[in-house]
């Protein structure tokens, strides 16, 4: 995203859904959320503040944010930081800026370190001499005139003409030190100093000083009028006055330093010198502080933006609350895990969220947890299929599958009763009772008969099963890590090929779609759409726009529009705009991709296993990801596109410098290239800002620049232009007032009609004189050329021959050089033998996904496999048998490794897979599933008698790994796997 900061950091701390709370809406007077429902951020130095200490914020007219700290003013525009310090522009005498206000004609008034004064306004910035002493606060008061509270040096009234009288203690103030004053519209000016507050009096020549002896002579830090009282934060608590009396605010609040204040819709928040923050509403008092995610407890401005956002500047960073899409559940909220992998809506109207520690309830009256511990040990869970009766189908980790009824486990299936693996990753229960289970080995049915098993011998694509849908006219799909398979009602088991569809492989979901009469399925390529009736596939992956591969879950939400989850976020698509590129009329869809800064703890989503996301009753949306239960309500997502953010334009350059913007620029004839800078002043979602712009005088219409905030053109003729720019937030309207530069680009001289007419003349004139010298000197040279032509042909043609000759060997040659090079360069790096990746290959491949996996924090697994007894092959038979039987082993390897893997040679009968992008758990299903396969393979056409077996051992990477300790590692798990009698599995310990 152009012109964003390079590294700005999210912390998403505590967002509880209690009684699925809708968050509220900007400028709403509704009954405020939680505030530990709010979602959070953080700015500190290191995404470009100055200073991490906040002293002061402001929204100016313009939409900017104004933030003041030690190190200058930074003007922000939701994406970057502009530092404005001392000297040019704003006359300041030193970068410290203490505070900013608004005065009443809507201009920003800085203040601060060395008594420096400034005012920003339309025409650009206006300085006033200094005070040379630090000023705390600043206030307007209705005749114009500026109060200005200083530290040490009484309070100064600056007249509008610039002249300046000073109060001190001689005229009356309790102390010299004034933190903080306030002109009220009725002509009062409330002065907060080191020991108490006082009220001027504007009308007397003296300003008579009069202190409001009922409140403690401590020291007065902030005020602020709320409804018919003036709050007072002082350092020891919140007090207000009300019909000339003052009185304790709050008992709750009295004896906190309160150092900053703000006000508005029964709700007051206060911020604290060393207590973090507080707010106060019908909810009660609640608190924030550095344990909840503040920056720090030391609170120095407190503002609200027009959209509603809360800003908090602290001594450790700058703080935002404010309303996001998402609603994130986690531990802290009281799930029983955070790493989520199924997520039901019940009939009931509760949420049953299934995660690696166990399963919670959500209902209005909290989250309760679901305790399984009975029946499984690790409670991690898999899979939640509600049936039929109400009852809850729990498909687990490693424990089998379990119904929960009646509060309580009734039934468990398991390897000890029939299914064929423990890893539960998919349910589906028929009509009638029966129950379908996908496990990580194969497919199961239970019934009053019993358990029957479905594998790859009975059709099954993989024995891996991560998706089932249970059609209603007895279909069953079933989704694998090879593909899709479909059992008929008749129980044939049939492959579905979605290969050709990109190459898609895995199918990890399924949402029945009966509207359209389709089924979505969630894919390694994208998202494919079932016709249920009539067969067809349609494939809605990288060519109709979607921006990476892998997806896991599609749910349909009532207005039939599709979520969609992945690895990178959750994706948005409108189902006008799908069924309009299905059916030819559009090349692509939009969509909105959605993640942590919407508020999502994690971007991750999890998949492969059912379901991955959900449709609840109330119309939210929930989704299972790396880090907590997500949940959005679709209808909601129009109160953030309702806002209409202004926009403006930052810079303009031409050829590569800066130039200063005026109402109409005149650029040189040499501007070949001009680049416009402009921003959308919103700050909810500010990542999400759409951009659309119109050049009059060369686009017809306006050009859409999506969220690029940049617009640039290259060799526009001369001639005046006129440059618009319109923002919108997603789905919302766009800005009325556009943001415009007018500039003119002058031609050349050779540019000017009046040179092009002079020019023709002078054209006509030299090309008659040149034709008659012409045919006068042609005459002369036809018969000197006819004379040469014939001698001149023949010898060019035998020297075309000649090179013809020598271009046809040379062509000849270079081609068989690049044969031999490209042969050389396969024997280098590859076995001779089986055709795989040789010991050099994997060499090399080992070092750079090392690296990667340093460099981006993912697993990596190696797995050395090694044949057992292979010498027997070979004593009992000869070398040639035992390299058909390396050769053939090498095949079936290849087929169940995933695309990303490596295999090589490793030497003799030893192989080795690198793993890249695969923890230990997952490398152990794909070597478990290896080591079936060649178990259950047959080798009789190589020779009679012959039956195979491997050992592997597996190990993960980690950081502090050599190459050498990495693979040893390995080496010594499989010793460990051919110890312990062979033909396993072993993880290094």
């Amino acid at each position: 995203m152009s012109g964003s900061t390079s590294s700005l950091r999210r912390i998403t701390l505590q967002i509880v859904l209690t009684g699925l709370l809708s968050f509220i809406s900007a400028g709403s007077t509704a009954a405020p959320a939680d505030l530990n429902n709010y979602f959070k951020e953080v700015w500190t130095t290191r995404d470009g503040l100055p200073h991490n200490t906040v002293n002061a914020i402001q929204q100016s007219d313009d939409g900017y944010l104004w933030i003041g700290t030690w190190e200058g003013a930074a003007r922000f525009n939701g994406r970057a930081f502009t530092l404005f310090g001392r000297g040019e522009p704003t006359g300041m005498p030193d970068v410290g800026v203490r505070t900013m206000n608004m005065d009443r004609q809507r201009n920003l008034i800085l203040a601060g370190a060395r008594g420096g004064l400034s005012q920003r306004t339309e025409n650009g910035w206006h300085s006033w001499p200094p005070l040379q002493v630090l000023i705390n606060a600043v206030s307007q008061d209705p005749d114009g005139n500026l109060w200005l509270a200083t530290e040490g040096q009484g309070l100064y009234r600056q007249s509008p003409t610039g002249e300046r009288l000073q109060l001190t203690t001689a005229e009356g103030l309790p102390s010299n030190v004034v933190s903080s004053v306030l002109a009220d519209n009725e002509g009062a000016i409330w002065v907060g100093t080191g020991r108490g507050l006082v009220r001027l009096n504007t009308n007397a020549n003296d300003f008579a000083p009069q202190l409001i002896s009922s409140l403690p002579a401590v020291p007065v830090l902030s005020f602020t009028h709320y409804q018919d009282s003036l709050l007072i934060g002082t350092e020891r608590g919140l007090y207000q006055l009300k019909n000339d009396k003052v009185s304790i605010y709050s008992e709750a609040l009295q004896k906190l330093p309160v150092s900053a204040l703000l006000a508005f819709d029964d709700q007051m928040w206060i911020g604290t010198t060393d207590r973090g923050l507080f707010r106060l509403s019908e909810r009660g008092l609640e608190s924030l502080d550095m344990a909840a995610g503040l920056p720090n407890n030391r609170i120095l401005s407190l503002f609200r933006d027009r959209e509603g956002s809360i800003w908090v500047g602290t001594n450790g960073g700058l703080f935002r609350l404010r309303d996001a899409p998402f609603v994130t559940l986690t531990s802290e909220q009281g799930l029983a895990g955070n790493y989520i992998r199924s997520v039901l809506a019940h009939s009931d109207g509760s949420i049953w969220v299934g995660s690696s520690r166990g399963i919670s309830r959500i209902t209005p009256q909290g989250t309760e947890r679901v305790d399984i511990s009975a029946y499984s040990d690790g409670q991690s869970v898999l899979s939640l299929v509600e049936a039929p009766d109400g009852s809850v189908w729990i498909g687990t980790y490693s424990d089998g599958v379990l119904q929960w009824q009646n509060n309580k486990i009734v039934r468990q299936y398991n390897r000890t009763n029939g299914l064929l693996a423990n890893e539960v990753r998919a349910i589906a229960v028929a009509p009638d009772g029966g129950l379908w289970v996908g496990t990580a080995y194969g497919l199961n049915f239970v019934d009053q008969h019993g358990i029957t098993s479905y594998t790859t011998q009975d059709g099954l694509p993989t024995p891996f099963v991560m998706g089932l849908y249970l059609h209603h006219d007895g279909r069953l799909f079933i989704g694998t890590g090879g593909g899709v398979a479909i059992r008929q009602p008749d129980g044939e088991i049939q492959a579905l090929d979605i290969s050709y569809l990109d190459d898609a492989e895995y199918a990890f979901g399924f949402a029945p779609d009966p509207v359209a009469d389709r089924l979505w399925m969630s894919t390694d390529r994208g998202l494919v759409a079932f016709d249920l009736n009539n067969g067809t596939l349609a494939m809605l992956g990288r060519e109709a726009g979607l921006p990476f591969d892998k997806v896991f879950q599609a749910v349909i939400d009532n207005e039939r529009n599709l979520w969609l989850s992945s690895n990178r976020g959750i994706l948005y698509f409108e189902r006008a705009q799908i069924e309009d590129y299905f059916a030819g009329r559009r090349p692509q869809v939009n969509y909105q991709l959605f993640g942590e800064s919407d508020g999502m703890q994690s971007a991750q989503a999890n998949g492969g296993s059912m379901q991955a996301g959900t449709l609840a009753q109330d119309g939210s949306v929930w989704f299972a990801t790396s880090k907590g239960a997500s949940r959005v309500k679709p209808s909601e997502l129009s109160r953030f596109s309702a806002s209409i953010p202004p926009v403006v334009i930052e810079g303009f350059k031409v050829n590569g410098l800066s130039h200063v913007l005026t109402t109409h620029e005149q650029l040189p004839p040499e501007a070949n290239r001009i680049e416009i800078q402009f921003a959308g002043l919103g700050f909810i979602m500010p990542e999400r800002i759409q951009y659309r712009t119109r050049l009059k005088g060369f686009d017809s219409e306006w050009v859409n620049r999506g969220a690029n905030t940049l617009a640039e053109y290259t060799n526009l003729p001369p001639g005046d232009y006129q440059f618009a720019v319109q923002a919108a937030y997603p789905g919302g309207d766009w800005s009325e007032q556009n943001a415009q530069v007018q500039f003119t680009i002058n031609p050349h001289l050779w540019q000017q009609t009046r040179f092009w007419f002079a020019l023709l003349l002078s054209m006509i004139a030299l090309i008659f004189i040149m034709h008659r010298l012409r045919l006068k000197n042609l005459r002369i040279r036809a018969a000197e050329l006819s004379s040469q032509v014939a001698k001149k042909t023949y010898e060019l043609k035998q020297q075309a021959d000649h090179l013809r000759a020598i271009d046809q060997e040379r062509s000849a040659l270079l081609q068989e050089l690049k044969q031999q090079a490209h042969e050389f360069e396969l024997q280098a790096r590859s076995d001779k033998l089986t055709g795989l990746a040789n010991r050099r290959a994997f060499d090399e491949a080992l070092i750079r996904e090392c690296a990667r996996a340093r460099r981006q924090d993912v697993p990596l697994c190696v797995a050395l496999l090694d044949i057992d007894h292979f010498k027997l092959i070979n004593d009992n038979h000869n070398h040639s048998i035992g390299d058909k039987v390396l050769k053939q082993l090498a095949e079936e390897v290849s087929q169940h490794c995933r695309e990303e893997d490596l295999l090589a040679r490793w030497g003799g009968e030893e192989f080795v897979l690198l793993l890249p992008n695969c923890n230990e758990e997952a490398a152990h299903v794909i070597c478990e599933r290896i080591r079936i396969a060649i178990d259950e393979s047959d080798y009789t056409s190589v020779a009679a008698d012959i039956t195979l077996s491997i050992s592997i051992g597996i190990t993960c990477y980690q950081d502090s790994d050599s190459l050498e300790q990495f693979v040893t590692r390995a080496d010594e798990a499989l010793y460990l796997a051919k110890q312990n009698g062979r033909n396993q599995v072993r993880l290094a310990s």
